[in-house]
């Protein structure tokens, strides 16, 4: 029915047209209302499909790719491997290790032996010490060294603990940290020895011959300088504590930083010596003993 009815419409229009062309002409009607628009037509034909190109070339076969491997299985591989490079390097370092730790214990061993060998060598040089001094205390108190020629000798830290060395020529000698205590030293030449840090505690030095001697240092506490020949002596920073230095002669002798606290000074002669405190004699009256 749906077809029809755009068909009978189709001829209506061709009949009025029929009628319009014998017919006078008539005065143009008002349009009339616009018909509804119609069901849409059936589909044409399809034309004729053209013809197929040509085939194109066949591309190259590929080459056949490897097999891979499973991603959990690639890096358990690649840990196995680590971990067997890490067992090599502890390996080595333990066979390093074990190395050293038998050198370690050889070196203590050597180290032992030396030890034991030092405590020995150490007892022995006690031993011989003791004899030493034993075998020097014989001589102090059995040989007299009483106007024995000495010049010039070397005496560096000899032990000559109350010798007897009384008008002893020991000029030039070196005495340097030679313990003298309580020795006898009266009218002993001294004439430029050197008695630098020498002990002479209680030492008998009157009359002694100590000019260009040095006495640096020098532990003469307590000790008999009575008449004392000190000119030009090197005194400086020695202890003279007590030390009896009456009638003493200091003429230009330094005393420089020299403790004589409690010392003897009756009689001393001065005359441009270099006091304790540094100042000189000669600008003091020709005395030190204020300038301790």
């Amino acid at each position: 029915m749906n077809q029809l009815k755009p068909m009978i419409i189709v001829l209506l229009m061709l009949t009025s047209a029929l009628a319009g062309c014998t017919g006078t002409d008539g005065a143009e009607g008002i349009p009339g209302p616009q018909g509804e628009t119609g069901d849409q037509g059936l589909p044409g034909i399809q034309g004729e499909t053209g013809s197929t190109g040509a085939d194109g070339m066949d591309g190259q076969d590929g080459m056949d790719g490897k097999d891979g491997m499973n991603v959990n299985e690639s890096r358990i591989a690649q840990l196995e491997a680590e971990l067997a490079s890490k067992d090599a390097t502890i390996a080595i370092l333990l066979g390093n290790i074990s190395d050293m730790e038998e050198e370690l214990e050889a070196v203590d061993n050597v180290i032992e032996m030396y030890y034991m060998m030092f405590v020995q060598i150490q007892n022995d040089m006690n031993d011989l010490e003791s004899n030493l001094m034993d075998e020097i205390n014989w001589v102090n108190n059995t040989v007299n060294w009483a106007y024995m020629n000495l010049e010039g000798v070397d005496l560096y830290n000899a032990n000559l603990i109350g010798a007897n060395l009384t008008y002893a020529d020991l000029s030039g000698a070196n005495l340097r940290f030679a313990d003298l205590t309580d020795a006898d030293l009266t009218d002993a030449d001294l004439y430029e020895a050197s008695l630098h840090y020498a002990v002479l505690t209680g030492a008998n030095l009157r009359y002694a011959d100590l000019r260009y001697a040095i006495l640096s240092h020098a532990n003469l506490n307590s000790a008999d300088l009575y008449n004392a020949n000190l000119a030009d002596a090197d005194l400086t920073s020695a202890d003279l504590q007590d030390a009896d230095l009456s009638n003493a002669y200091l003429w230009y002798a330094d005393l420089t930083g020299a403790d004589l606290n409690g010392a003897d000074l009756t009689s001393v002669h001065w005359l441009g010596t270099t006091c304790p405190d540094g100042t000189n004699s000669n600008d003091h009256g020709s005395t030190c003993e204020n300038n301790l």
